[in-house]
């Protein structure tokens, strides 16, 4: 006979459910057991709050009187709350896209450490901290609108210290410099890196060689209006000390004129230095006989800390072309000069021959890069790429050139091979098919080469941008050499 059905109450289950809640209650059973308990007991009285329930403790009174100090030591390397690490160096890559523009590219790490101190002299306005900067260029350069550009941009930042160097006369049709007064008379012959060439090879700092055996004369001024260009405290004057030199004489206003003989045992790069109030001023260069009168150029600085920008550009200008060029001569001018910074901006000419000998190319470059680096080993060097050009295909549509691409690529892996700065102004603008675009935006000329005077200036203010942030990552990275954000775009 089978046993009747347990009833589901009395199974397994309810057993243990039953032992557990037995045991949860046996806390519930007197007041000493109740930090066991899970829940609170209706008959419990709310747990008081800690703070509330805090005893009162009397305010300290302070006694009148002294205490004695022990002596005490502070080292702030070891007692310092603040970690001891500087911030890390700005980014010249974020700096420079930030600013709106690209960042100088340094495969070398240290190829503008020489122009960057000497702008944080000049920044800290060091007595006669003057940042020289001499761009050699083609006609873009000589025309003065990049050129002219940067000069207005680092002055504004850095320090009006003169408009720098100027060629005695003009050496092309198209030389022209912003911001200054300059004319020449008749009676002056030249010889200049783009022929008719000298045969000694001696050019002077700007590639022309100006000579006369008559009287000629140039003046050089400040500008009475405008806001650049408006003071001079030095005028410079580059000749040079030849047997059989003639002589000139240098005028300003309020001294008599002074008489320079430029006869010498040999040929001699020289400068004559003639000083004025800082303000408005006027020099004139008159040859005046006695023999062959060679100058070379007028510079015209500010005993003050800032910035000087040189123009060197030449009409149908070449790296190549600089080969005829005296090495000794070129020395002793950049000695004479100073410069903290040598640009290097070519190609736009050779790119138009319709394509490119690398080897060669790679050679030509590469010798000139390190004939300025060995004349110059004060100075910093950067090459700076052409601009885009333009060419029509067949379907009327315009495209960028390759070998003006491949010109770019190529000084590019140059720079970096002998340790020099490099500045991509053919991405900086856009990269490629971007001198299409300028021409449409009225940027670009109708030569398809050319930038407007707007545009030129526009490449102007990118440069500038390059320079100035690169300047800012490494006066964050070298805390010797300050940097601002005064003047930054």
């Amino acid at each position: 006979m089978s046993a009747p059905p347990q009833h589901p109450a009395l199974g397994k289950t309810s057993r243990a459910i039953g032992v557990m809640l037995a045991l949860l209650s046996v806390p519930y059973a007197h007041a000493s057991m109740r930090p066991l308990r899970i829940l609170r007991a209706p008959w419990d009285a709310a747990d008081p709050d800690p703070v509330a329930a805090a005893p009162v403790v009397p305010a300290p009174v302070a006694t009148i009187g002294e205490s004695e100090l022990r002596a005490s030591d502070n080292h702030g390397t070891l007692t310092n709350a603040l970690p001891q690490s500087e911030e890390p160096a700005l980014d010249p890559q974020v700096l420079a896209k930030t600013a709106g523009s690209i960042a100088v590219e340094d495969a070398s790490g240290h190829a503008l450490d020489a122009f960057y101190t000497q702008l944080g002299r000049t920044l800290s306005k060091e007595p006669g901290a003057i940042t020289r900067v001499l761009h050699y260029g083609d006609s873009m350069i000589a025309s003065d609108y990049v050129s002219g550009t940067m000069r207005r941009r680092m002055q504004a930042r850095y320090g009006d210290a003169g408009h720098g160097f100027i060629l005695t006369a003009n050496g092309w049709d198209w030389y022209f410099h912003n911001d200054v007064v300059h004319r020449a008379s008749d009676g002056w012959s030249l010889s200049r890196i783009t022929g008719p060439l000298a045969s000694d090879g001696l050019f002077g700092l700007g590639g022309v060689s100006f000579h006369t055996s008559q009287r000629a004369n140039a003046t050089f001024a400040t500008l009475a209006r405008g806001e650049f260009g408006k003071a001079v405290s030095r005028f410079d004057v580059y000749y040079l000390e030849q047997p059989g030199g003639g002589d000139f004489e240098l005028s300003v206003k309020g001294s008599a004129p002074e008489r320079v003989s430029t006869a010498g045992p040999a040929k001699v790069s020289r400068k004559r230095s003639v000083t004025v109030p800082d303000g408005a001023g006027e020099l004139t260069l008159r040859a005046i006989g006695g023999g062959d009168v060679r100058t070379f150029g007028v510079v015209m600085e500010r005993e003050a800390p800032g910035v000087t920008y040189d123009a060197l550009g030449a009409l149908g200008g070449r790296a190549s072309l600089w080969k005829t060029m005296n090495a000794e001569h070129w020395r002793e001018q950049l000695t004479l000069r100073q410069p903290a910074l040598i640009v290097l901006q070519y190609g736009t000419n050779e790119s138009e021959d319709g394509g490119v000998n690398e080897p060669e190319y790679e050679k030509t470059l590469g010798t000139l890069i390190d004939t300025l680096r060995a004349s110059a080993p004060f100075a910093s060097v950067l090459v700076a790429a052409p601009l885009d050009r333009a060419e029509k295909a067949e379907d009327g549509s315009m495209r960028s050139p390759r070998v003006i691409v491949r010109i770019v690529e190529l000084q590019k892996k140059i720079a970096a091979q002998h340790g020099v700065a490099f500045w991509n102004t053919f991405e900086a603008m856009g990269g490629k098919g971007s001198m299409a675009k300028w021409v449409a935006k009225g940027l670009g000329g109708a030569d398809l080469t050319h930038p407007t005077p707007q545009g030129a200036q526009l490449v102007g203010d990118l440069f500038f941008k390059a320079l100035s942030t690169g300047h800012d990552a490494f006066a964050s990275a070298h805390r010797g050499s300050p940097a601002t954000d005064s003047g930054r775009d």
